[in-house]
């Protein structure tokens, strides 16, 4: 077979393993069908290899995005306020839209873009907040709602767990707060209805997604199984004045939600799984 023709059917063999489109043993089997030496190659460029033999294009590349980066650094506070939004979503949308193109082809780097781009959201949002004196009034409460709604949309677009969870962590962020400052007297069974309402809903959106859309209930179901102990969390944390046998509490809810788990591990095992 030619060698061109071998080499792209074993790139696609290898984007079958990575996307789960075959079974791991398939596609052992296809690749010793079709290489001689039994090992795919990476189509990975950012590689030791590629390092060692000096391709001078990945150093090029490297040079430049640390440059930009110390440039944009440097000089972000002195750049007027238009231009530091429009600097900052530039980036965002290159990070994130990166990792939407390579998130299948090149899983790690695609994730790793991803969380860039996340760090850079909070970092610039905060950056530009404290340069422009807005901290002490609700922007910072917006700019979190705006990140976790940010996040949400972008994780379940692009089928990225992490980032869909960390989403639904800013707004658990943002309800605490709230619920702070709205009930700062709440004891610990108020806490207990603010919160448990939101597991069960949770819970029940995890259920009804691993039916119909896949690749997201997973999620839904860890941040139902986090806000099951959000009470005595916003307790210990937010507020002074909690019972001494909070943390009883605490550890008797992480038991009875560890024994479901395992009661009913075969059905949330099949949701996380999708």
């Amino acid at each position: 077979m030619n060698v061109e023709k071998r080499d792209i059917i074993l790139k696609e063999i290898q984007y079958w393993r990575r996307t789960k489109l075959l079974p791991e043993q398939y596609c052992d089997f296809l690749t010793n069908l079709y290489s001689d030496e039994g090992e795919v190659p990476n189509s990975n460029p950012i590689t030791l290899q590629n390092l060692q033999q000096g391709n001078i294009k990945i150093w090029m590349f490297a040079f430049g995005i640390i440059s930009l980066i110390l440039l944009i650094g440097f000089y972000f506070s002195v750049f007027p306020w238009g231009l530091q939004l429009a600097t900052a979503v530039s980036l965002l949308v290159v990070c994130y839209g990166y990792a939407g193109l390579l998130r299948n082809r090149m899983p790690i780097i695609g994730l790793s873009l991803a969380g860039i781009g996340s760090f850079l959201t909070l970092g610039f949002g905060l950056w530009m907040i404290f340069l422009h004196n807005l901290e002490d009034g609700l922007s910072i409460p917006i700019f979190v709602g705006v990140c976790g709604l940010l996040w949400i949309i972008l994780g379940f677009t692009l089928r990225i767990g992490l980032l869909h969870f960390g989403g639904y962590g800013a707004l658990c962020l943002l309800y605490a707060g709230f619920a702070g400052r709205v009930r700062p007297e709440a004891g610990v069974w108020e806490l207990q209805l603010l919160w448990l309402p939101l597991c069960v809903l949770m819970i029940w959106l995890s259920w009804l997604l691993y039916h119909r859309v896949k690749g997201v209930s997973g999620v839904y179901f860890g941040v139902g199984a986090l806000l099951w102990l959000m009470p005595e969390i916003d307790s210990l944390l937010l507020r002074r004045d909690y019972p001494a046998w909070l943390s009883l509490l605490l550890i008797g809810k992480i038991a009875a939600e560890l024994t479901l788990l395992f009661l009913f591990r075969k059905k949330w095992i099949a949701w996380v799984a999708t």
